[in-house]
C-alpha cells in the first residue's frame, strides 16, 4: 500500500497533484478528489489507485463534453466526434454519452426540435434543407425525416415563409418580365427546400399578373441591353437576336415588336 503524503493544487483550476510516499504519483480532477475523499495520510492499494485513475480519465472526457455543450446543444454524433478528436478511448466516450443522456444533456430528439425551430426563425430554409442539415449533424433518419420536421414547421408556417421569400425575390427580379419573375422565384423556392405542392399554393396566392408600366420598364431595360449587344452584327441580326432574347425572357411578342419598331425609328 502507498500513503498520500501531499495534495497540491495545480495552476489549472480544478486539478490536483497527488503525492504517494513523498513522490508525485498522478493528478486528479476535483470531482474525483471529492468522490474518493482523498486526504493526506490516506493509504491506497494498487486496485484503489487504478480505480481513481480510471475515474479521472472519465472525468477528463466528461469535462471536455460538458464544455463543448456549454456553448450550444449538440448531437450524440457531434459529442462522439469531439471526444475522438481529443483522442479519448471509445470506452470512455460511450460512458460519457450514457452519463450525459441520463442527465438530460444529450437528447437528439430535443436537439432536432430545437434545430428546426431555430431554422424557422433565423433562415429561409424549407424542410428538405433542414432535413439534410440534421443528417449532416448525425441525427438518425428516424428522427430527421420530413414528417417529423413538418410537425414542427407546419404547412401554414411554410406558406408564410414562402410569401416573404416571394416578395423579396420579386423586388430582386423587378427588372425581369412577370413571366420570368415567376419562373425564377419558383426555382428559388425549390432550391430552398420546399415541396412542390406547397410551392404551387404559395405561387398561386401571389399575384403575378403583369403591371403594364413595370412590364414596359423592364422590357425597355432588357431590350436596350440586347440592342446594344448586337448593334455591330447588322440591322437584320440585331433585330432578330434582340427579339429572340426578349421573347425567351418572357416578354409579350406584340410588346417586343412595338419596342423594336421604336428603336428602328430612332436609329433611322
Amino acid at each position: 500500500m502507498a500513503t498520500i503524503t501531499k495534495i497540491s493544487a495545480q495552476k489549472r483550476p480544478g486539478r490536483y497533484n497527488i503525492f504517494l510516499d513523498g513522490e508525485y504519483a498522478f493528478a486528479v480532477d476535483e470531482g474525483v478528489l471529492v468522490q474518493f475523499a482523498l486526504a493526506k495520510g490516506q493509504e491506497l492499494t494498487p486496485d484503489q489507485i487504478a480505480r481513481i485513475q480510471e475515474q479521472d480519465n472519465f472525468r477528463h472526457a466528461y469535462n471536455i463534453a460538458v464544455n463543448y455543450l456549454a456553448h450550444q446543444l449538440r448531437t450524440r454524433h457531434e459529442i462522439w466526434a469531439k471526444l475522438e478528436e481529443k483522442e479519448v478511448p471509445p470506452a470512455y466516450i460511450k460512458q460519457v454519452a450514457a452519463e450525459l443522456t441520463e442527465q438530460g444533456y444529450l437528447d437528439d430528439h430535443a436537439y432536432r426540435d430545437s434545430f428546426v425551430r431555430t431554422q424557422m426563425v433565423t433562415t429561409e430554409n424549407g424542410p428538405t434543407i433542414i432535413e439534410r442539415k440534421l443528417r449532416e449533424k448525425g441525427i438518425s433518419p428516424e428522427l430527421a425525416n420530413r414528417e417529423a420536421i413538418t410537425d414542427i414547421f407546419t404547412p401554414a408556417e411554410q406558406l408564410a415563409t414562402m410569401a416573404k421569400l416571394i416578395a423579396k425575390q420579386r423586388n430582386h427580379y423587378r427588372r425581369n418580365s412577370a413571366r420570368e419573375q415567376e419562373r425564377k422565384i419558383r426555382q428559388h423556392l425549390y432550391t430552398k427546400g420546399f415541396a412542390g405542392d406547397l410551392i404551387t399554393q404559395a405561387m398561386d396566392a401571389a399575384d403575378f399578373t403583369p403591371d403594364p408600366e413595370e412590364e414596359a420598364d423592364a422590357l425597355a431595360a432588357q431590350g436596350a441591353k440586347y440592342w446594344r449587344r448586337y448593334a455591330s452584327k447588322g440591322a437584320a441580326v440585331q433585330k432578330r437576336k434582340t427579339k429572340q432574347m426578349l421573347y425567351q425572357k418572357g416578354f409579350d411578342l406584340g410588346a417586343i415588336d412595338t419596342w423594336i419598331a421604336e428603336q428602328e425609328t430612332e436609329d433611322a
